[in-house]
């Protein structure tokens, strides 16, 4: 390495810079971690059969993707490989402490047992491919930067001590953190993976706390708190009361995909809702979008009060561009759980828009006095109050002291200049330490 070269870390995500799938919280991280560091991107969950596509779509992530260095790493083992990779994993000692472990619970330990083995595997997998396309060595001199804490990382950190010159950081979010989040209750091989990490970064304090308990952890440096953020988006109170037009319609978002997110609970709070007219619209997609279709028409066709709309998947420019060119009344996310501060709500605070939010995790802090907090597990009344409750407040001096509220929240909490600036400076004291 040259004297004045910076040194060389690895970005391990999931699709950046090829899809879209994590353009809205990776992306805005990246220049700032090229401030201190040369960058290289692995992309570490791209199928096969999507790898031309996603070589074609580098560029086109919103300018993310332009002039990043990045390659791609497979996920689909060969019958030959997985064999391999079990039974290497078979002769660690990792595997046994996981095992015992689960043995130890009680509680599904068939489907545990085959998770845990299946988890490993892949973890192997992905270690023996990182090795073959990076040409890793007892000399290799780099910090590892996995987002996730997930098998990616578990991977290189079961070998760690054959890279004594590596510093392995992680991102944990929602779902490689909670065990309810994990198909069988239970995450797996946590306390081995945090054993050879250098730090884990947290995206919230509820979620360090959960961590830290959970593990009987006693906290320290090695688990610092650093939120994501989005970009300052020009909007201050006074523009959100200017763009107001009176009798115009009360736009609901919501944008999210997957299960947890309970977009039912939407539909269902809206074929509750009576005293108010809502035009619903609903940014992502995800295996549930049709279901979810089909339930709206279901609850809420034919509603003279309730109109909706289902946009599909959008990539983060595309959501910004929608903010830029609607009046949005409101957000409302009915997730049931949450490791970090949803970028979604990030987005909806950095607009001036107020939030309807399920009081689970960072929520309970993003949502005080800018919008209203719901119950965890919301009743459909609940919800339907909720959204009457912003309906009819809408365009009043309550609702633009709400919106004055959520800009607030974000300067003093999302502001990705300063949460991502502050991360990346850390990342570089340990890497000099």
């Amino acid at each position: 390495m040259g004297q004045n070269r910076k040194p060389d870390m690895y970005l391990i995500t999931q699709d950046f810079p090829y899809g879209h799938g994590e353009d809205s919280f990776v992306a805005p991280e990246y220049p700032y971690l090229c401030e201190y560091f040369h960058v290289s991107v692995v992309a570490a969950e791209i199928k096969p059969k999507d790898e031309p596509a996603a070589q074609e779509n580098v560029t086109q992530t919103g300018g993310s993707g332009e002039g990043v260095e990045a390659c791609i790493i497979p996920t689909k083992q060969s019958a030959t490989e997985k064999l391999v990779s079990m039974l290497c994993f078979l002769a660690n000692k990792d595997c046994y402490r996981e095992l015992v472990s689960i043995l130890k619970s009680g509680e599904k330990i068939p489907q545990r047992v085959y998770r845990a083995l299946m988890f490993g595997t892949a973890a192997e997998t992905f270690y023996r491919r990182l090795k073959k396309k990076l040409h890793l060595t007892k000399d290799t001199r780099a910090l590892f930067y996995f987002y996730w804490f997930d098998y990616k990382c578990f991977g290189l950190t079961m070998h760690r001590r054959r890279f004594p010159q590596i510093k392995i950081v992680a991102r944990t979010h929602g779902y490689e953190l909670y065990d309810e989040r994990e198909l069988y209750g239970k995450q797996f091989f946590k306390p081995q993976t945090d054993e050879g990490l250098t730090r884990l970064i947290f995206a919230a304090q509820s979620a360090r706390e959960y961590y830290l308990s959970r593990y009987g952890l006693t906290g320290g440096e090695k688990y610092p708190l650093y939120r994501l953020g989005v970009p300052e988006r020009g909007v201050t109170g006074e523009s959100r009361r200017e763009g107001y037009r009176e009798g115009g319609e009360f736009l609901l978002l919501s944008c999210s995909s997957g299960f947890v997110k309970r977009i039912d609970r939407v539909i269902d709070g809206l074929a509750a809702v009576t005293s108010a007219k809502v035009r619903w619209v609903h940014i992502g997609g995800g295996e549930d979008l049709e279901k979810m279709r089909k339930l709206a028409d279901e609850k809420l066709g034919g509603r003279d009060n309730i109109q909706y709309e289902f946009t599909g998947k959008m990539c983060n420019l595309e959501v910004v561009t929608y903010y830029r060119t609607h009046y949005v009344g409101c957000l409302i996310t009915t997730t049931q759980s949450e490791g970090g501060s949803p970028v979604a709500v990030q987005e909806a605070l950095s607009f001036g828009v107020p939030v309807i939010a399920t009081a689970v995790g960072e929520l309970q802090r993003m949502v005080d006095g800018n919008g209203v907090l719901i119950s965890e597990d919301p009743t459909t009344q609940e919800t339907a109050s909720a959204i009457e409750k912003m309906a009819q407040c809408y365009g009043t001096d309550a609702y633009f002291q709400m919106c004055e509220r959520s800009l607030d929240i974000f300067k003093e909490n999302f502001n990705a200049r300063r949460n991502f600036s502050a991360a990346a400076k850390e990342l570089s004291r340990v890497w000099r330490t």
